[in-house]
């Protein structure tokens, strides 16, 4: 199944040649001729490269590399973006590089938005709105954001996907697909990270920020699960002015949390702002197992009357509940210094096979967050240190899945913006009351009644197998010429070994046979010549050579 997959992707690539082309013309424009060339793409590689040579000296390889990304487009953007938030997978200096990536698009004219809208809601954009602002008030590589009122009155954005932005991205990412293979074929060292793996990531990442369904979703739970919080403002979406491409929702008039001096100027009460967010941060990843996936000073807004506003929710984390649990388990860890307790929890997150030593792994986890214990907690960023012993795992081949970096990434975030606005801001410390609330929860009677009964759903669904299985065993078992048969990769791949080795052999020995018979036919008188040697010992030295090569 596997080459038909390869077979696929190769397929796509082909379709696609123009557009891998140009990829390709671009990497090589900022100085990736050698990748390129280990990679067997240099047939791709234009003819003028050289005259690029100086151009790309002058920048970094952090620099070559986000300006390709840039000048590529919306997608590679985008997975630039992605990868500025994953340190455990790119060094540092390409994580702060990444970082600088920014969405420079043209805006679309008003005539192609009102084509959009209109097509997706049916009516004309006059009956759907009762004003439209034709400038934009944001403009990114997926979507276009305008100011609207609605006919009831209410002010509100109207989010619309650029057209033919799904084909774009979806023809990339099928070539993305295809170089990484490559790119793990051919270039080992990048296995480490591991491109199919953090493509297949970004893909399923990207379809959804594709889809304002899910958006709209998104919003509506969020909103749900934080009523508790009156404090925490989450936009109301209109799904009758929403769809797949158009997603309208409450327009918020608040001061965004990046101007930190601003803020710092229009309210005083920080600490309390500090308590809000930390509060329903730690509600929506450890209650309830879904949280915002992408946050950062300009998505969160400062309301009127000091309440906090979120926006954006294209991107969202989940845990499942045993994933909550093992997250405060490694929280407990890193307060208690308990190194050993935290390297198995990665262990386990990251589903660490028998070759992974532990010790080796534990020792360098130490190493790396000794320095900052015995700090005060409020100089301590959990985040941080959750990020940097994910680093380690990552060198141990733990690899920890997407959503749990989107945790690390949001818990730094949350508390250095926490620190900004209040230096004594300790959010671990805020965090506690509502983990011992968990700790009560975990260990209830309600809760051990529910676990109790999936157990004896399990139990029961067990018992009425076992049986029939046990049976059947017992019948092979006694049948004449019963074996048990063992398989293992490694046994595969010696077997296949040794089956080249014995070929390789055997051609030798054949080889070896035709130079002896070639020597022989040397002395023969009266037969065919060619270039004054008899042509048999010719023919047999020639079929002696090409076996050997294969050999």
């Amino acid at each position: 199944m596997k080459w038909i997959k390869t077979g696929k992707k190769l397929n796509l690539a082909v379709k696609n040649a123009g557009r891998l082309k140009e990829i390709l013309s671009v990497f090589t424009k900022h100085g990736f001729v050698d990748v390129l060339t280990r990679m067997d793409l240099e047939r791709f590689i234009p003819a003028r490269w050289q005259n690029w040579i100086n151009e790309a000296a002058e920048h970094s390889t952090e620099e070559r590399l986000r300006l390709a990304f840039e000048e590529l487009g919306p997608t590679f953007v985008k997975l630039g973006q992605l990868l500025a938030t994953r340190p455990d997978l790119v060094p540092e200096s390409f994580v702060q590089e990444f970082a600088q990536l920014q969405d420079h698009v043209k805006t679309l004219p008003f005539e192609t938005i009102r084509e959009v809208v209109e097509s997706e809601l049916g009516k004309p954009i006059a009956e759907c709105f009762s004003s439209f602002q034709e400038t934009p008030i944001a403009a990114a590589s997926i979507a276009q954001v305008h100011a609207a009122t609605l006919p009831t009155g209410e002010q509100v954005v109207v989010k619309i996907q650029r057209p033919g932005i799904d084909r774009v991205i979806d023809q990339d990412i099928h070539l993305m697909e295809f170089l990484a293979k490559l790119l793990e074929r051919y270039v080992p060292e990048s296995r480490v990270i591991g491109p199919s793996i953090v493509v297949d990531e970004f893909f399923r990442t990207l379809r959804q920020e594709l889809d304002f369904y899910i958006e709209a979703n998104n919003l509506q739970r969020m909103k749900e699960n934080l009523a508790s919080f009156p404090e925490i403002m989450i936009p109301q979406v209109y799904r009758a002015f929403s769809t797949k491409r158009v997603l309208t929702m409450e327009r918020f008039f608040g001061t965004p949390m990046k101007d930190i001096e601003r803020v710092k100027a229009e309210y005083t009460d920080l600490k309390r702002l500090n308590v809000i967010g930390a509060r329903a941060f730690f509600k929506s990843v450890m209650v309830d197992g879904i949280f915002h996936g992408d946050l950062h000073g300009g998505n969160i807004f400062i309301m009127p009357g000091g309440k906090l506003g979120l926006i954006d929710f294209g991107i969202v984390g989940r845990l499942s509940p045993r994933s909550r649990q093992q997250l405060s388990n490694m929280m407990l860890a890193i307060v208690t210094e308990d190194f050993e307790a935290l390297c198995i929890q990665y262990a386990e997150l990251g589903a660490a096979g028998p070759s992974v030593d532990f010790d080796a792994f534990q020792r360098e986890v130490r190493n790396s967050l000794a320095p900052y214990m015995g700090l005060k907690i409020n100089e301590v960023n959990t985040g941080q240190l959750l990020i940097e012993a994910t680093k380690v795992a990552t060198k141990y081949q733990i690899r920890i899945p997407g959503d749990w970096m989107m945790v690390f990434r949001a818990l730094f975030t949350m508390e250095g913006m926490g620190r900004s606005l209040d230096p004594e801001f300790d959010m671990l410390e805020l965090g506690r009351e509502l983990m011992q609330d968990l700790v009560k929860d975990q260990f209830s009677i309600d809760r051990y009644s529910k676990e109790f009964v999936w157990i004896g759903k399990d139990l029961m669904s067990l018992a009425q197998v076992l049986p029939r299985q046990l049976k059947w065993f017992l019948r092979k078992w006694n049948q004449d010429g019963f074996a048990f048969e063992i398989k293992s990769p490694e046994l595969e791949g010696l077997t296949i070994q040794l089956e080249k080795n014995q070929k390789r052999q055997s051609s030798s020995i054949v080889a070896a046979g035709l130079f002896i018979a070639s020597a022989i036919s040397l002395h023969f008188e009266d037969v065919n010549r060619i270039f004054h040697y008899p042509l048999i010992a010719v023919v047999t030295f020639v079929a002696a050579i090409i076996l050997w090569l294969k050999s």
